[in-house]
């Protein structure tokens, strides 16, 4: 693909693929494990059991928070932004949710093309940071947005004039987004280039996650360490090096998911 960004869509459908193999106790996506023969073998080949379970555990984390926010609401709308080749409106089936995936024009094309279309998701070609996308919402549903692996391929300007207009369109609205620090950005970005020359810089970090609410005026919900679960639940089951991994980001603070509403108090 032309976009880097959109070169690195095979990183978490690959992460989702190990976990669901290796851990499924954890973390199970039946859509991902159809298209392991779809995706290049070298892609397969670099991918650690520490960095698949880092991707998957976001997708853990966040299906929990999205589960609550339909159980609250009933009827409503989940976006995911930049969606990839996530497969979230697969995983969750019919619940009165509306689901919504939003991506550039070439990767909603590639996904056409990979993944079948689910009954109960509507595929939206778009910039992100162009609103024109949300005309196709029924904005008086309460709406949950969800950016797994999507901020931090932009700068902090971006994200917040992004969190600016979905606060302006959406009067009842939550965001789940990842993030890291500066330390985990440079961790991260030395992981992605092992797959090529060809894949997009991260950038976007967050040192203190209270801050950042502050800053887009928005309530924190909830700030959850990325293997928070997965440690409990996995134990002695993965490798010395992979658990000793995941407890010194958890203890350190180097990845987490933050959970806003985008209303202050």
């Amino acid at each position: 693909m032309q976009n880097k960004i959109a070169n690195t869509l095979f990183i978490p459908l690959i992460a989702r693929i190990h976990a669901s193999k290796n851990f499924k106790q954890y973390f199970y996506d039946e859509t991902a494990m159809k298209f392991e023969d779809k995706i290049p073998q070298k892609f397969l080949k670099i991918s650690s059991e520490y960095e698949s379970l880092a991707s998957a555990a976001r997708y853990y984390e966040t299906d929990i928070m999205i589960k609550d926010f339909i159980a609250t609401h009933g009827v409503c709308n989940v976006v995911n932004l930049g969606c990839g080749l996530e497969t979230l409106a697969f995983r969750f089936g019919k619940n009165g949710a509306k689901f919504y995936s939003v991506d550039l024009a070439e990767v909603i094309e590639f996904r056409q093309n990979l993944l079948p279309q689910n009954d109960n998701e509507t595929l939206i070609s778009g910039d992100l940071f162009d609103m024109k996308w949300t005309e196709i919402l029924d904005k008086s549903l309460p709406t949950i947005f969800v950016a797994n692996g999507v901020f931090m391929y932009f700068t902090e300007t971006k994200i917040l004039n992004l969190i600016a207009n979905l606060k302006a369109n959406f009067k009842n609205s939550e965001l789940i987004f990842d993030a890291t620090t500066k330390f985990g950005i440079r961790c991260a970005n030395f992981y992605v280039s092992r797959f090529g020359e060809n894949m997009a810089k991260m950038e976007f970090c967050v040192q203190n996650g209270g801050e950042f609410a502050s800053k887009c005026e928005c309530e924190i919900l909830s700030k959850t360490p990325f293997f928070a679960t997965a440690r409990k639940m996995l134990k002695n089951k993965t490798k010395l090096s992979t658990r000793l991994t995941m407890a010194f980001v958890d203890k350190f603070n180097l990845a987490f998911i933050l959970r806003l509403n985008l209303r202050k108090k």
